[in-house]
């Protein structure tokens, strides 16, 4: 027996009704994993940006910590590092917002009390998501990153 034309035919069409029902639910399995990559991206190198400035604020002299004007230079310049090592990220046209704590105070030079033991770089950022179209609110999902180290320059 020989199969008619007609009923192969009708068995390709149910193939592509197949994967025109199934095509969008793969996309979507497949924008997720892609989404957490990318998240994961950003936290990484904002991660290592607030490391990197955390490790040079930790090794800056005693003298540095102590004079106002160099420890806001040595806190600006921290911040200039996370600025620039994130700054090819897409945060949603917001500027990272970084905070350099010189112990549990922002570092403006410690002139009566003992050096702090700790220094710390907190950094918060938007990742806004232009590429899959995922609306998490006005300014995307947010990322904070918080590094904390030693002060060894004692």
């Amino acid at each position: 027996m020989t199969s008619s034309p007609f009923k192969r035919w009708r068995q390709s069409g149910a193939a592509a009704v197949e994967l025109a029902l199934l095509l969008p639910i793969f996309v979507f399995l497949m924008s997720f994993p892609l989404f957490l990559g990318r998240y994961f991206w950003h936290y990484t190198a904002a991660q290592k940006a607030t490391q990197d400035a955390a490790r040079y604020l930790s090794t800056i002299s005693e003298r540095e910590m102590r004079d106002p004007a160099l420890a806001e230079a040595a806190a600006a310049l921290a911040n200039d590092i996370v600025q620039k090592e994130i700054a090819e990220l897409n945060t949603g046209g917001l500027r990272p917002r970084v905070a350099v704590l010189c112990g549990d105070v922002p570092c403006q030079g410690v002139t009566t009390s003992p050096l702090p033991e700790t220094v710390t770089v907190n950094a918060r950022m938007d990742m806004a998501d232009h590429i899959f179209g995922l609306d998490f609110g006005r300014y995307g999902v947010q990322l904070n990153v918080r590094y904390e180290v030693r002060y060894v320059g004692k």
